[in-house]
């Protein structure tokens, strides 16, 4: 599965030192067991203004470890989100067709950063669904199918938590539905760990029921998403970049990290899941 990391404070800042330098860096995971390569894909996006950027690559971070370090040490923004991909496939498609420039992420509309760690299983029903927003998918992604569905409730009400909540309460009613033509499947998605940024907040899903797949902390549970502050900046990320104090999210929970006048505002909200 994929591996996560976002950053936020209240002014433009680097965020070298967890993409690169930290015990557990995003690049350090991206071949910390072969068994488990995150080889399909990465990405950084971060903002200018109000505009959001993503520098991506359908390569793998650890073959293309110059250009990862030297776009991690370029970056200065009030909002980093990382992303190393390990391809999911629902839909059971030649792996070949599951690597592309168009299937790595970060994913943005210009103005939103989302980045998925999981799978969804019935990307197809999800896309049903979509209306106009069908038209906007360019790659086979199970995780750009998720984005344009947070999309479609992030344009109708322009709250992110809401729009994050609403997706997996779509998820789920679909699946109610459809469970029956999924034999093989279990539940409408192994997981839903999600970063969204709007270029002044950073929200975090922590959603990930299924267990598996092996972290460089052995001490964390797969899945459980990482919190913590380094002087003036938030962390989140898939795990705990370094040896140095971290909380970690309950599952569900939605946290919502902004920088204000006022200083910093968090807040952490349970999910509702009912049970499939």
């Amino acid at each position: 599965m994929c591996r996560l990391f976002g950053q936020i404070s209240p002014t433009a800042q680097s965020a070298e030192d967890c993409l690169v330098d930290a015990k557990h860096s995003l690049l350090s995971q991206s071949n910390y067991k072969r068994s488990n390569l995150q080889k399909d894909g990465w990405g950084l996006g971060y903002f200018e203004g109000r505009q959001s950027k993503v520098s991506k690559s359908p390569g793998s971070a650890f073959k293309e470890a110059a250009r990862f370090k030297s776009l991690a040490s370029k970056i200065r923004s009030r909002v980093v989100i990382g992303h190393l991909r390990a391809a999911s496939n629902p839909q059971g498609l030649p792996h070949s067709r599951l690597i592309g420039i168009e299937n790595s992420q970060p994913f943005t509309d210009g103005h939103i950063l989302f980045a998925h760690n999981g799978t969804v299983n019935i990307p197809l029903e999800v896309i049903k669904y979509l209306g106009p927003y069908q038209r906007r998918i360019r790659g086979v992604n199970d995780s750009e199918v998720y984005f344009w569905q947070f999309m479609k409730f992030y344009d109708a009400c322009g709250d992110i938590p809401k729009s994050l909540h609403a997706c997996v309460r779509e998820m789920r009613t679909l699946w109610s539905y459809c469970w029956s033509r999924y034999p093989a499947v279990k539940s409408p998605y192994t997981g839903l760990n999600t970063l969204v940024s709007d270029g002044r907040s950073l929200h975090a899903l922590c959603h990930y029921p299924s267990k598996q797949c092996s972290l460089c902390n052995p001490r964390q549970r797969w899945g459980t998403m990482s919190l913590a502050r380094r002087g003036k900046r938030v962390i989140l990320a898939s795990e705990d970049l370094d040896d140095e104090s971290w909380s970690h999210l309950r599952e569900p929970e939605i946290v919502s990290v902004a920088f204000t006048h006022a200083g910093m505002t968090t807040h952490r909200r349970n999910l509702k899941v009912n049970p499939s």
